[in-house]
């Protein structure tokens, strides 16, 4: 039969259905990662307190934002791990090209980070509750209601952050397996922009990047920011793997 005839649909199709039978285990890390943090999450991200005459007043504040940052580093590290030689080699069990085995991969890569993404918001509530029933007496604030709109906007941006972060980890390895020198250079230059960070106090590319993304207060911008760069990234790691030799 010949090659020209095989549907391309349908072979992503039984490629990313074959990942997801095939990495289960990504879930199974993402559970374990977001208990962690939710450990961590039980020490207060903030506190302040006064005191007079006899009297002192404590204040914490708990946030679920440590669940959604370790949420963002699994993601991160889940992106690097399916674009590795290993998953790219599994993909040659079907008749395939690594176009279908990119788009696959991002596919069964976005299941994975929506599904991080709505568990991390879930894990705040799950946050508060708990100190609820912890601290309930000693609560100054009773409000944990949460508008459905609200919360929407919340799973939404979270899922676009987790996303974000996840398809980035995919385009720094199909980076590091075009040369093995990025490997020990990304890192050098990571640990370069945070030095300047601390020389421009807060004015570096770093800042520039967080204020780009995180500063907007249009959910709606702030979509179409991470959806271009999304896309920005997938095109790169597509163009930067058909450099690579065949079975690299």
């Amino acid at each position: 039969m010949s090659l020209t005839s095989v549907n391309a649909a349908e072979i992503i199709k039984k490629q990313y259905f074959y990942k997801l039978r095939a990495h289960y285990g990504i879930f199974t890390s993402l559970f374990i990662t977001q208990l962690v943090a939710l450990a961590f999450s039980f020490m207060a991200s903030g506190s302040m307190g006064s005191g007079g005459e006899g009297v002192s007043i404590n204040v914490s504040f708990y946030t679920g934002n440590v669940i959604i940052a370790f949420t963002m580093l699994w993601a991160f590290i889940s992106g690097v791990s399916m674009n590795s030689k290993l998953v790219r080699n599994g993909d040659f069990s079907f008749v395939t090209n690594r176009l279908t085995s990119h788009v696959s991969s991002l596919a069964f890569l976005l299941t994975t980070t929506v599904v991080g993404g709505i568990m991390a918001m879930l894990g705040s509530s799950l946050l508060k509750t708990i100190i609820y029933f912890l601290k309930g007496d000693s609560i100054l604030n009773h409000t944990y209601s949460i508008p459905v709109i609200e919360l929407l906007i919340g799973v939404i941006a979270t899922i676009l952050y987790v996303t974000l972060f996840g398809i980035f980890g995919y385009a720094v390895a199909s980076l590091t397996q075009l040369n093995k020198i990025f490997i020990f250079l990304l890192p050098l230059i990571f640990i370069g922009l945070l030095f300047v960070e601390g020389k421009t106090n807060g004015q570096g590319p770093l800042s520039v990047v967080f204020r780009f993304f995180a500063m907007e207060s249009s959910l709606f911008l702030f979509a179409i920011k991470v959806i271009v760069v999304i896309g920005i990234l997938c095109l790169t790691a597509t163009t930067m793997s058909n450099k690579l030799e065949v079975r690299r």
